[in-house]
């Protein structure tokens, strides 16, 4: 309920100064990763406090007026736990050059949520990003607008995040009572698996409230439940899973009737990185009986696997032994506990910079022991093999292996049981928005 009282309040307050030029906007988008350099504190900022910034680029205008700036995370990085890494930021305004040294000098306009801010064609202006208050590492994303076309850093906002609700858009009954304007944003399928996060951000640029619905496969508006697999109503930030290879249709439903342009800001998970959701059993699909189980060790640095798996060809009977011998042999096998074909290697690997989905790794395998036998002694050998390991997503790696003997191969492998999904998820930031979706 607050958080529908804020919304009705922006839209009332920025509905006074926000003119309806849609169809130049423009996304500026990026992440913080907590290695950017600090500076003195905007005017904008909870307290004085030095805080990180980022230059995000140079922009021009085609034509002379009132551009609103709007931080499109705002929302979510503001209320707090689902935010998942999307930054609360100051967007300033620099006109000619920006000196991190005289933060004050050449400042037009810093922005915190929504504002116009006029500029002028011809002159370049340098914008620069600061968070307000709490440091959440993770994406951000500046939307602009105004009368004429913006150029420079960034890119036309996603025609399916935004549009407009007319008279003549067609109507259903999503919530059982009544009917509502809705438009069809798209069909997509998304690049990642993960949790996405929504911020409806129509009402900061003089738009309306919009429910984004997405639907798996098909919507059907005469029976809009159908098929339904996420919804924002109610909420002007939240978040939801989508998986990749998916085919999603994207609808949003105008809720209170406003008849105008709507617009939604769409961040996406960024890179998984290597946590402790990753423990557990990966298998290749299509490969029964053999697989890995992994280990990250975050206080260690350590990444840590065993590949069991078999050799790789099966022996063949010397051609000089006789019939005898070779049952000897097969009968000598089957009472050894495990098969003589199987074989199990390790992987260890230093842990990359949190975020990092990328790591190279090195083989070990060991053999020359016996079951539950101190002697004799098995020997490892450190430099078996060489490799790498690259997170698609928190259910997905592609593994690359180069073994002795010019066995090498790529191919991805696949959470065995989803239950670690979600906790891998917590610790995924958001990613920036970029085109395509």
């Amino acid at each position: 309920m607050i958080r529908q009282v804020l919304k009705a309040t922006w839209a009332i307050v920025l509905a006074c100064f926000v003119t309806q030029a849609w169809g130049v906007n423009r996304t500026i988008s990026g992440s913080f990763d907590g290695n950017e350099p600090t500076m003195a504190a905007n005017p904008a900022s909870c307290d004085e406090t030095a805080r990180p910034y980022r230059e995000i680029g140079t922009i021009q205008v085609s034509a002379a007026g009132s551009y609103t700036f709007v931080d499109g995370g705002n929302d979510l990085g503001y209320f707090g736990p689902i935010a998942g890494g999307v930054a609360d930021i100051v967007v300033m305004v620099y006109e000619g050059s920006f000196n991190a040294g005289s933060p004050s000098t050449n400042r037009i306009a810093f922005v915190d949520e929504a504002d116009p801010v006029a500029l002028q064609s011809g002159t370049s202006y340098v914008l620069v990003v600061q968070y307000w208050c709490v440091e959440t590492a993770g994406a951000f994303a500046v939307f602009i607008d105004g009368p004429g076309t913006v150029s420079g850093a960034g890119f036309g906002t996603l025609a399916s995040a935004m549009g407009e609700f007319t008279g003549g858009s067609p109507t259903a009954d999503f919530y059982m009572g009544g009917v509502s304007r809705y438009e069809i944003a798209g069909q997509m399928s998304v690049f990642r698996s993960g949790v996405y996060y929504f911020n409806d951000i129509g009402p900061y640029l003089g738009g309306t409230t919009a429910d984004l619905r997405i639907y798996q496969n098909s919507f059907d508006p005469d029976n809009p439940q159908a098929n339904l697999v996420a919804t924002t109503f109610g909420n002007f930030s939240t978040s939801f899973s989508l998986q990749s290879g998916v085919n999603y249709v994207f609808v949003v439903v105008d809720i209170y009737d406003g008849q105008s342009l709507w617009q939604y800001a769409l961040f996406p998970p960024g890179n998984v990185g290597f946590n402790a959701g990753l423990n557990g059993a990966w298998v290749i699909d299509g490969i029964p009986a053999q697989g890995i189980l992994a280990e990250v060790f975050p206080d260690t640095g350590v990444f840590f696997f065993a590949w069991f798996t078999f050799q790789h060809q099966l022996a063949v009977a010397q051609t000089s032994k006789t019939s005898a011998s070779t049952e000897a042999t097969e009968a000598s096998t089957q009472t050894h506990l495990f098969s003589e074909d199987q074989r199990w290697t390790t992987g260890f690997g230093s842990l990359p910079d949190p975020g990092e989905n990328f790591m190279n790794i090195k083989y070990e395998n060991s053999t020359g022991g016996y079951f539950y036998q101190s002697a004799p002694a098995a020997t490892t050998d450190s430099n078996y093999g060489t490799g790498w390991i690259e997170l698609l997503a928190c259910d997905r790696m592609t593994v690359h292996w180069e073994f002795p003997g010019g066995t090498e191969g790529t191919d991805d492998f696949i959470k065995l049981l989803p239950d670690g999904v979600p906790y891998c998820q917590s610790f995924v930031k958001a990613g920036p928005i970029s085109p395509p979706l």
